[in-house]
């Protein structure tokens, strides 16, 4: 019992380490515009597209299940 408590701490905390680094993950990778768009409401009025920018990584390997 003490040894699945002491393994389920570890992983917790190696999760907490991953998630907490000060790299951008996720939607916040693909710009302010973008998150800004994808948290807006529904029926909400439409972003203009006229300012808005995708920052483009060049380096970074594809998503490809």
């Amino acid at each position: 019992m003490l040894k699945s408590i002491s393994v389920l701490v570890v992983v917790a905390g190696v999760l907490v380490a991953c998630g907490s680094s000060g790299a951008l993950n996720g939607i916040s990778k693909l710009g302010a515009d973008f998150a800004r768009a994808f948290n807006q409401d529904r029926n909400a009025e439409p972003i203009s597209l006229a300012g808005v920018t995708l920052p483009r990584f060049p380096t970074s390997e594809p998503f490809n299940p």
